[in-house]
């Protein structure tokens, strides 16, 4: 099967031309190759040691400014050598300099993973008899992933950003081969000797089964190493920008009915409003650098500040980030619709952010709060709307109101499309369409049976915060059918933070945050890879449900969302 725009049944032509994309190919194609050259390197220098029993190699290669630093150096610098600015936005990164860091952390992140799945995660020297099997395993998944690595990325995904296609069932052959040949040569040559090496857990499975587990893992880790560094931006234009560049603006709010954590005055409600705007408002602005606690975290694709695109009355989404979030952890999300000509608003949760927390205010009534607050907002901004003069007047229409939420914010958003639960009834009519992400879902079963609006809940298979089957899966099991949309899409190996921008903040932050461990390691369907997903499910989604669009519709019908390979997609 071709991996193209018709076999999905897109029926959509791509988001560049034949000829811009092979210009971004050569992009795509080297930067790919220097990381993977990178890959190659770092990980047979570490192995060259182990295998010799060599600690002191190995602390050699380690040290700070040493030859594995030197090689992330290198690969920054080589990633980017036959790239311009203008292949950064259609290969999905966000800067030139984007490029060569992404390059040097999946480099080094794939490498140490792939040292751990064949010497485990505290390598220690075995004894003799021993050591060849040790030899074996990692030479068996080093090549075994290597040459996976070729299938999926120049073989499959560097074709399907140019429009040529990829043969799925003949690259599978080519893995599954590889799979065969690894299996073997570990089975062969280390017998029960395997499991004194303690790679895989303790099991009465045949040795094959065994071993074979863990070159699955390997494989699977190749893929997402082969998506990481040869994105193929292949779902079509509804998973790219849009065609408006993206206006930001904050908006200090605040709702006189209810009191602060601290009983002092109205309860503030900070916004982010990502709106469309146009080219000739955005010449000469630079891009907004998204800021937390006053530290730049990143730039972004956003101009803040700048005209709202003029035209007919636009829909409007509301987003509830998740707990301890904040109002710009999804802005993959929220830039994605606004591109496309929708005005999206997130709120920061007072007493519910991390910076909240780090200042020692926490509401204790979050759980009431959160809904609350999304209605004062669509209150607020329709009167905005109806208010001559306002920056918004006359831009939303008041019919087309949508909501998304991550994790707590999922919550949110299922607490105000159904009915009555235990902490009350938040029920907001005017809400048409709500897309929880990864939501948390503590509700009786009968409560989504009361969802008769279009609901596409989405979430992953490796979300370790709330349950897949518990949060996911039962709601969409229990909603009612009848809507345009009642469907359930899973993004296979997508962590509880994937649904974020958690990975696109530097390290040390995202450490005290702690949403690396859920989406940003070699085991996660590599982030940006899986925006495309929800992007194109959530453009889609609010386009077919908000805008009435049946072509938008059409997009989400099984047969066309089933052959996207990272997802499992139900739908009423």
């Amino acid at each position: 099967m071709r991996h193209t725009m018709l076999v999905l049944g897109l029926g959509l032509l791509l988001a560049t031309s034949a000829r811009a994309a092979a210009d971004h190919e050569r992009c795509l194609s080297d930067s790919g190759k220097a990381a993977n050259k990178c890959l190659l390197q770092y990980q047979g220098g570490v192995e060259r040691c182990r295998d010799r029993g060599d600690a002191a190699c190995e602390a050699a290669l380690r040290v700070d400014h040493g030859p594995l630093a030197g090689l992330r150096d290198a690969v920054s610098t080589a990633a980017v050598s036959q790239c311009v600015e203008s292949d950064t936005t259609p290969l999905g990164y966000l800067s030139l300099p984007d490029i060569g860091s992404k390059a040097a952390d999946a480099c080094a992140d794939w490498s140490e993973d792939q040292l751990t799945l064949a010497y485990g995660a505290t390598p220690v020297a075995p004894a003799p008899p021993l050591a060849l099997c040790q030899r074996t395993v990692a030479a068996a998944l080093r090549n075994a992933s290597r040459r996976a690595v070729v299938a999926y990325g120049p073989q499959c995904y560097v074709p399907a950003f140019t429009g040529a296609g990829c043969d799925r069932s003949a690259r599978d052959a080519r893995v599954a081969a590889l799979r065969s040949q690894a299996v073997r040569a570990i089975a062969t040559r280390c017998g029960a000797s395997f499991d004194d090496l303690h790679l895989v857990a303790a099991s009465d499975a045949p040795l094959e089964d065994r071993v074979g587990g863990l070159v699955d893992t390997a494989l699977t880790r190749a893929k997402h190493f082969a998506l990481r560094v040869y994105p193929p931006r292949d779902l079509g234009p509804t998973s790219q920008y849009g065609p408006y560049p993206i206006g930001i603006t904050t908006l200090s709010l605040s709702d006189s009915t209810r009191m602060n954590v601290a009983g002092t005055g109205p309860r503030p409600v900070t916004v982010e409003v990502y709106y469309p705007s146009t080219a000739e408002a955005v010449a000469g602005h630079p891009k907004d650098v998204a800021m937390v606690l006053g530290t730049p975290v990143l730039e972004t694709p956003a101009y803040r500040d700048v005209a709202l695109a003029p035209g007919d009355p636009r829909p409007l989404v509301l987003f509830s980030h998740g707990n301890n979030g904040i109002r710009i952890q999804s802005f993959f999300f929220a830039a994605h619709l606004a591109s496309h000509g929708y005005i999206v608003v997130s709120p920061d949760h007072h007493g519910n952010t991390f910076v909240d927390t780090l200042a020692g205010i926490v509401d204790p009534q979050v759980a009431t709060n959160r809904p609350l607050d999304m209605r004062f907002l669509i209150d607020t901004f329709l009167g905005f709307n109806n208010t001559p003069g306002n920056f918004f007047a006359g831009s939303i229409n008041p019919d087309q109101i949508g909501m998304s939420g991550h994790s707590f914010g999922g919550y949110t958003t299922l607490a105000l499309a159904g009915g009555s639960f235990a902490l009350g009834t938040f029920t907001e009519p005017r809400i048409k369409a709500i897309f929880p992400q990864a939501p948390a879902a503590p509700f009786d079963d009968s409560f989504f049976a009361s969802i008769t609006i279009p609901t596409m809940i989405v979430g992953g298979s490796l979300d370790e915060t709330v349950s897949p089957a518990d949060d996911q899966q039962r709601p969409f099991d229990h909603l009612p059918a009848g809507a345009a949309v009642a469907a359930y899409a899973d993004l296979t190996d997508a962590g509880h933070y994937t649904f974020s921008d958690f990975c696109e903040v530097q390290r040390d932050l995202l450490s005290f945050l702690g949403g690396f461990n859920e989406a940003c390691q070699p085991r996660h369907l590599p982030w940006r890879h899986a925006h495309d997903i929800v992007n194109y499910l959530s453009l889609n989604f609010f386009d077919a449900t908000l805008r009435g669009d049946a072509a938008a519709l059409s997009r989400l019908a099984p047969a066309t969302v089933g052959q996207i390979e990272e997802l499992t997609y139900q739908s009423k």
